[in-house]
């Protein structure tokens, strides 16, 4: 896959502790609870802004791309806990996991009902308690604002995580950097698990509009 910033990055520069508190000081409303399993459709969606462009990949291109990200954690770090936040990031972490031998733990944090018009996503919740002590690493499809990893980062330190970072498929040249991401880009991307119906001739139908980044 042929881009500028294909290659995994590690970013200099993390967020400190008094980032993330401020980031994350706000009235507990969002739920977060383990998944049991991958859900069958992405949910979480970047709407930042309007993307012009559209980019697609493939569950191959989706392979590469995580085999290639694992290689660039393994240089820096070895996680021994691997946190995928729900949707897109239980596809990536669960894969991420596997390819780095460490244990998975899917989490959702979603913004209730009445809270969708706010800025950012409200906390509630813990992580996994087996989390204490470990080197864990937060994993979503799309890194765009950041509240998102910055909420998780927050969980795992509380329950006693030893070390923690984020990492990201996709991140976005003006939004949060992630310490590691495979693709950096304004696109529309159109993950594999955003594919639904097949259409009468033969093609998957995907609405650009329900697309997960």
């Amino acid at each position: 896959m042929a881009t500028k910033r294909a290659t995994p990055k590690v970013t200099k520069g993390k967020p400190s502790q008094k980032q993330v508190e401020k980031l994350v000081s706000i009235p507990p409303d969002v739920v977060l609870a383990p998944q049991v399993e991958a859900p069958r459709h992405a949910t979480g969606r970047d709407q930042s802004r309007a993307r012009t462009q559209v980019q697609e990949l493939t569950w191959a291109q989706f392979d590469r791309a995580v085999q290639t990200l694992a290689l660039a954690i393994r240089q820096s770090y070895s996680p021994a806990a691997v946190v995928g936040v729900a949707h897109g990031g239980v596809f990536v972490g669960g894969a991420l996991s596997s390819a780095l031998g460490a244990e998975f733990f899917p989490v959702r944090i979603s913004r209730r009902s009445r809270d969708k018009g706010q800025a950012k996503p409200k906390l509630s919740g813990e992580m996994p308690r087996e989390l204490k002590g470990k080197r864990v690493l937060i994993v979503d499809d799309v890194a765009s604002s950041g509240d998102t990893l910055a909420l998780a980062v927050a969980l795992a330190r509380k329950v006693g995580a030893r070390e923690v970072n984020t990492a990201a498929l996709v991140s976005r040249p003006d939004g949060f950097e992630p310490d590691f991401c495979a693709l950096s880009t304004d696109a529309l991307v159109v993950f594999p698990w955003d594919y639904e119906d097949v259409a009468e001739d033969g093609r998957f139908d995907v609405d650009p509009d329900k697309a997960g980044a």
